[in-house]
């Protein structure tokens, strides 16, 4: 009989499911809202979700994807990430001892790099860098096929890297300078408007019906997320980077970046590594796959 898992991955405003087996398949998909009240009504969701895989196969595991910063040895959320009510806590454990199931867990970043490296873009290779563009900008190393973490598991949060200073001497980080939601104030700031009601496809759809303000916010973008390539790039020489998030499934994603960082490579004489990028293939299924395989590689808590 094939093993089947339950992966879960834990976002700020909906969880997502999925029955998946050894072999990267999946089976069945569900989501449902994230409870935004408190930890108990929490577990009561994910209590829900069990029932919801158990009601279709028999499970031989449960693999979270957490949103923050996670000890993957013990599972447990050691930061408060998308979720206020998550820090300190360990779901992981609580639904195996619950259903006597082995469990797992691990940061949605490093799931999502263990997706591209298990049946992703990134399967033939070693050393990788993953770089996820959201309302910030999150990631993961990859070094000898393992996610390395630091000795604060704060290995790839590339959106800290400092891109520069305001005008007041404070610095800016490459989340605040080249992220989807910079990328949307920016414009709204240009244009006088609210970013609430904006968001970055429809930047992205301004710019390409000519609007020069959107035009000058998207270049101003992806001339920063050249910058956090070349910046990745230089500190462990990756074979590889991947782009994931929403943003990076433009059909031009790759191309814009690249006349980027062409203009870099022309600025610095004695540049010497030229960054190799590429799309994430797992796509909006990652951070579900790379959960299972992390529980299937040495990472299993056993009941």
């Amino acid at each position: 009989m094939t093993m089947k898992y339950l992966a879960i991955d834990i976002g700020g405003s909906a969880i997502k499911s999925a029955i998946i087996d050894a072999e990267g398949n999946i089976y069945e998909k569900t989501s449902l809202p994230t409870p935004q009240t408190n930890f108990e009504d929490f577990m009561e969701r994910l209590t829900q979700i069990v029932h919801w895989g158990n009601s279709l196969t028999h499970l031989s595991g449960i693999a979270l994807s957490q949103p923050c910063v996670t000890n993957a040895e013990t599972a447990e959320a050691l930061s408060e990430g998308a979720l206020i009510y998550i820090k300190n806590t360990n779901p992981a454990k609580l639904l195996g001892e619950k259903f006597n199931l082995p469990y797992s867990a691990e940061n949605d970043g490093n799931c999502a790099a263990l997706a591209e490296i298990w049946i992703g873009g990134a399967k033939t290779s070693n050393d990788i860098a993953l770089v996820v563009c959201g309302s910030g900008i999150g990631g993961a190393v990859v070094i000898d096929r393992k996610i390395k973490t630091g000795v604060n598991r704060f290995a790839g949060e590339f959106g800290m890297f400092v891109m520069g200073m305001d005008d007041a001497g404070m610095p800016l980080t490459w989340s605040f300078k080249g992220a989807t939601l910079s990328l949307v104030k920016d414009y709204a700031q240009r244009v006088g408007k609210d970013y609430r009601y904006l968001d970055g496809k429809k930047v992205f759809e301004y710019a390409d019906a000519g609007d020069v303000d959107a035009i000058a916010s998207v270049d101003s973008f992806f001339r920063y997320f050249a910058f956090g390539v070349h910046n990745i790039q230089h500190v462990y020489d990756p074979e590889l980077i991947l782009i994931g998030g929403a943003i990076s499934g433009r059909h031009d994603f790759v191309e814009r970046l690249t006349l980027q960082l062409d203009w870099l490579n022309d600025q610095i004489e004695w540049l010497l590594a030229r960054p190799k990028v590429a799309i994430c293939e797992c796509g909006a299924d990652a951070n579900l796959l790379g959960a299972v395989y992390h529980l299937l590689n040495n990472r299993m808590h056993q009941i």
